[in-house]
């Protein structure tokens, strides 16, 4: 038997993965608006399954984009600092001192990316 040859799209699931159970629910206006809102871009079939089996993906405000991406730079480039005194390839005279403040410099841009996004939880964590 000749195997059919895909044109588009991705490859299938094997059958063991593949969603074939459909669930439907009813909305009201406000309750469709506010999910959509929480979304995003993400689609609501999507969101809806990660929010029911696990955690919803993270939804980045537009406003927020920008801010989002410079704090994530900033984050990535302390990281590599820490790294860098860590392994000691940052020449300082107190490398642990340094080594801590940024350590500590890091949770507080990650607690602003949190905050940036709503994510409460992690902000404080």
């Amino acid at each position: 038997m000749l195997e059919r040859k895909r044109r588009h799209g991705p490859r299938p699931k094997p059958d063991d993965e593949a969603r074939v159970h459909g669930v439907s629910c009813r909305l009201t206006h406000d309750e469709l608006a506010e999910l959509d809102r929480r979304r995003g871009k993400v689609r609501r079939g999507e969101w809806l399954r990660l929010a029911a089996l696990s955690a919803p993906p993270r939804i980045v405000p537009e406003v927020n984009k920008v801010a989002w991406a410079d704090l994530a730079k900033a984050s990535s480039n302390l990281n590599q600092l820490a790294r860098a005194v860590n392994e000691g390839r940052l020449t300082t005279s107190d490398a642990v001192g340094a080594s801590a403040l940024l350590l500590s410099m890091r949770a507080s841009i990650e607690s602003v990316r949190a905050s940036l996004i709503g994510d409460d939880n992690e902000s404080q964590g």
